[in-house]
């Protein structure tokens, strides 16, 4: 491979990873498993430059522990304001629903009405429902923040094994 296109190779996969990482916030856009496919794409294109399995070990460990901070962190959140994991998997499907029609407002909205009408339906306490609607959207941010961290971490994980498969 010449040097303009492994500069090339680098940039664009370096870009991809960016929009992984606002994938994160924007929920229209892929996330975690953009930015891991990203660099499974660069490995495979580089010719798994430098100690690629090492590499690719730690950003699927990064990526697996993010791609279940959405169902964990939501569920805690849920618990923590009294309700149940199904109220976290009653938002985070009707989050998705409300994505599909309305974007990312409509994600966040789905969630935490699917959590709310979940705990309702299961409690019949609407103080009760609205608690663990609070506790999901707390839960679903904290994964957010959480996801982001690990996101990031991805990226950092793969500008080293840039820099040490481009010089080893």
């Amino acid at each position: 491979m010449s040097a303009v296109q492994s500069i090339l190779l680098t940039v664009g996969t370096g870009f991809l990873m960016l929009l992984g990482l606002a994938g994160i916030i924007l929920p229209f856009l892929p996330d975690i498993l953009l930015i891991w496919g990203a660099a499974l794409g660069y490995g495979w294109l580089a010719g798994w430059p430098g100690n690629a399995a090492l590499f690719l070990i730690i950003l699927s460990l990064l990526g697996l522990v993010a791609l279940g901070a959405d169902i964990w962190m939501t569920g805690i959140g849920a618990k923590l304001g009294g309700g149940s994991f199904a109220a976290s998997f009653g938002g985070l499907a009707l989050g998705a629903v409300g994505l599909v029609f309305l974007g990312p407002a409509g994600a966040i909205g789905g969630l935490l009405i699917g959590a709310f009408l979940v705990e309702y339906l299961r409690r019949r306490d609407a103080n009760e429902a609205l608690k663990s609607m609070l506790g999901v959207g707390v839960g679903f941010g904290s994964a957010v923040i959480v996801k982001l961290l690990l996101g990031t971490g991805m990226i950092v994980t793969w500008l080293i094994w840039v820099l040490t498969g481009t010089f080893s």
